[in-house]
């Protein structure tokens, strides 16, 4: 991790025209019952279905800080609310004009919150495994296998999530689920090199409306964050 990039959060509020991305590490914060006050009957109880530890801690965590941070900067009640859900199952709080998304994997946690446009994260830690031809073809845009069969061997995990967090943050913010084929649309994979939504074929998505853009993590883990808007500020935070 770039750790000039990431700086201390101090209940600082996002203008009008900037997107804060919080990052979150589990060991850092500690103990998950800070965050469980946060979260509703139902949202514990969907917690407790996790089979494991680190499962319902992250979950607890990554909701719980997000919440945290809406109540702080909405004014709204947040602690005693469930959120809603869209057709496509992107949530969203009713009476916030807060468009928000997280993600969470390994030990880490990316929450997203702008009054700007759709937004969505993603951060994946590396699997090794997944790294491979067989699975890009099957995720993965005709030209994106092909960039990606272009790398070379020691360069295709990074390069693999590097795809796979760059799609996962665009399906994200358009909030179609998978609704929105994975090979309507191309992105960039290779390592050291600008991220960007290259093409964008579905009905009604263009895209030049949306800005793509890598998060500085060093591996084994990649991030990326897409935002409906092409001027947006970002600023990166550490949660507390």
């Amino acid at each position: 991790m770039d750790s000039d990039l990431w700086h201390t959060y101090h209940d600082e509020r996002p203008a009008a025209d900037e997107l804060f991305i919080w990052l979150l590490d589990f060991e850092r914060l500690g103990k998950s019952s800070r965050f469980e006050v946060m979260l509703t009957e139902e949202e514990r109880n969907r917690a407790a279905r996790f089979y494991f530890e680190k499962d319902r801690r992250a979950f607890t965590i990554t909701r719980g800080y997000l919440k945290e941070r809406l109540q702080t900067l909405s004014g709204l009640p947040v602690a005693d609310r469930n959120f809603e859900f869209n057709s496509q199952g992107k949530p969203y709080l009713k009476g916030s004009s807060f468009f928000f998304n997280v993600s969470h994997s390994g030990k880490k946690a990316l929450v997203a919150l702008t009054p700007l446009a759709p937004v969505g994260v993603d951060v994946e830690a590396f699997r090794p495994d997944m790294g491979t031809e067989k699975i890009a073809r099957r995720f993965f845009s005709e030209k994106e296998v092909g960039e990606f069969n272009a790398l070379p061997p020691e360069q295709r995990t990074q390069g693999f999530f590097n795809a796979w967090t760059r799609k996962e943050a665009f399906i994200k913010a358009a909030g179609l689920g998978l609704s929105m084929p994975l090979h309507s649309f191309d992105v960039t994979l290779t390592p050291g090199r600008e991220a960007r939504l290259t093409g964008a074929r579905h009905p009604g998505y263009d895209a030049r409306d949306w800005h793509l853009e890598a998060l500085p993590l060093a591996p084994p883990y990649a991030a990326a964050y897409c935002i409906k808007h092409t001027s947006a500020r970002v600023r990166l935070w550490l949660a507390e």
